[in-house]
C-alpha cells in the first residue's frame, strides 16, 4: 500500500472509531443533555471542550477520504464500476441498516421510558406522549445516505461538464482550496445553530450537501496531490489559523450565541477545514506503517461503526440509575461497546461485508 494512502487508511480508521467515543461522550455534555436519550444526571462541563472540536474535523474526514477514494476507483475501474463497488459498500448497508436501526431504537428508547427511574429530560419529556413515535430517518448512518447522493452528483458533472472545466478544477493549487474551502463551508454552516446537527432526515438538506459535498470534491479533485498538506509549513499554517478559529468557535459556543448565524458560520468553517486538512498532512507525515493491531482496527472499523449505536444506548440506559460518577460510565461504556462490535464483527461482520474488493485491499472502504 503506498504510503499515503496507508496514512488515510490509519487516518479513517481513528475517526470511525472516534465515533464512538462521539456518541458516548454526550450522553455527559451538558450542551445537548436536553436532548439527547441518554444524558446522564453525571455531567462534565470539560467534555464539550473536546467533542466539539472533534465533531468540527470527524465527518469532514471520512468525506475527504471518500473523495480520494473514489477518484482512484474511477480511474481504475470507471463510473459503473464505481458505482457496482460503492452500492455493495453503501447501499445495502442503507437499506439494511436504517429499517433495523429503527425498530432498534425504538425499542430500546421504549423499554428506557419504561423502566429507568432516573431518566434523561427527553425521556421525561416522551412519557408524556401516549405511544412513541419516532420519525423514519436514516440515524447515524446518514453518511451513507450522502456518499451515494454524492456519486449521483459526480456522475452528472462528469455528464454536463466540458473538459476544459473539469481540468480547471484539478489544476486549482493548494492556497486556493485553503482559502475556498471555508469559503464554501461559511453559508452552509451559517444557516444552522453550533454545534451543527446531524443531517438524518429522509430529505436532503442543503447545508450538508454543501458543506459535506465541498469535503467529497475536494478529496477528489486534490487528492493526488494531498502530500502537499505534509510541509511544515502548511501544516504550521493551518495548526496556528485553524486553532485560533477554533477558540473564537468555543468562545462563542454558550447558549444565547449558538444560534445560525454568520460570525458561528465563519469560525466554524475556518476551523472546520484548516484542522481537517492539518489532521491529513499530519497523518501523511507521520504514519508511515500500519502494525497487525491497527491494521485490525481499520479492517474492523466500518462494521464497527454501523452496528455501535444500538448497544451503546442499551448499555447507557442500563447504568443511568447507577450512582457512578461519567469518569467510570464513560470507559465502561466505550470498552463494552467496542469488545462487543469487534466480537460481532469476528462472528457476523466479516461474512457479511465480504472480502475486500481490489481497490479496497489497497485502503479500506472509502466509506467511513
Amino acid at each position: 500500500m503506498p504510503l499515503s494512502l496507508r496514512a488515510l487508511d490509519t487516518l479513517r480508521a481513528a475517526a470511525m472509531l472516534a465515533g464512538l467515543f462521539f456518541h458516548a461522550a454526550l450522553a455527559h455534555s451538558p450542551l445537548v443533555q436536553p436532548f439527547f436519550p441518554t444524558a446522564d444526571a453525571s455531567q462534565a462541563a470539560a467534555l464539550d471542550l473536546l467533542l466539539w472540536p472533534l465533531h468540527l474535523v470527524r465527518m469532514p474526514l471520512f468525506f475527504v477520504i471518500a473523495g480520494v477514494l473514489a477518484a482512484r476507483s474511477l480511474a481504475r475501474h470507471g463510473m459503473a464500476g464505481l458505482m457496482q463497488r460503492r452500492a455493495r459498500r453503501l447501499l445495502l448497508p442503507l437499506l439494511v441498516g436504517v429499517p433495523l436501526l429503527h425498530l432498534a431504537m425504538t425499542a430500546l428508547i421504549q423499554q428506557a421510558m419504561d423502566q429507568v427511574q432516573r431518566p434523561s429530560p427527553l425521556l421525561r419529556w416522551l412519557r408524556q406522549a401516549d405511544e412513541l413515535s419516532l420519525p423514519l430517518g436514516t440515524g447515524h448512518l446518514w453518511f451513507l445516505y450522502y456518499l451515494l447522493l454524492f456519486l449521483v452528483l459526480l456522475w452528472v458533472a462528469r455528464l454536463l461538464l466540458p473538459p476544459g472545466a473539469k481540468a480547471w478544477l484539478r489544476a486549482l493549487p493548494l492556497p486556493v482550496w485553503l482559502i475556498g474551502l471555508p469559503l464554501l463551508l461559511t453559508p452552509a454552516l451559517a444557516t444552522v445553530s453550533a454545534p451543527h446537527p446531524a443531517p438524518e432526515g429522509l430529505l436532503p438538506q442543503f447545508w450538508a450537501l454543501a458543506a459535506y459535498g465541498a469535503y467529497f470534491a475536494f478529496g477528489f479533485l486534490f487528492g493526488t496531490r494531498l502530500q502537499q498538506l505534509a510541509g511544515v509549513r502548511v501544516l504550521a499554517l493551518l495548526g496556528v489559523g485553524g486553532g485560533l478559529a477554533l477558540a473564537a468557535f468555543l468562545a462563542l459556543l454558550d447558549a444565547p450565541r449558538a444560534q445560525a448565524g454568520a460570525l458561528l458560520g465563519a469560525v466554524s468553517a475556518l476551523a472546520s477545514a484548516w484542522l481537517t486538512l492539518a489532521l491529513i498532512g499530519l497523518a501523511l507525515r507521520t504514519c508511515k506503517r500500519q502494525g497487525p493491531l491497527l491494521r485490525y482496527l481499520s479492517e474492523a472499523s466500518y462494521w464497527v461503526y454501523l452496528v455501535h449505536l444500538p448497544l451503546l444506548f442499551a448499555l447507557q440506559f442500563a447504568c443511568m440509575d447507577q450512582p457512578w460518577s461519567w469518569f467510570v460510565k464513560l470507559p465502561l461504556a466505550l470498552v463494552v461497546t467496542l469488545g462487543l462490535c469487534l466480537l460481532s464483527y469476528e462472528l457476523l461482520g466479516r461474512r457479511l461485508l465480504g472480502r475486500r474488493l481490489p481497490d479496497q485491499a489497497r485502503a479500506s472502504a472509502s466509506t467511513p
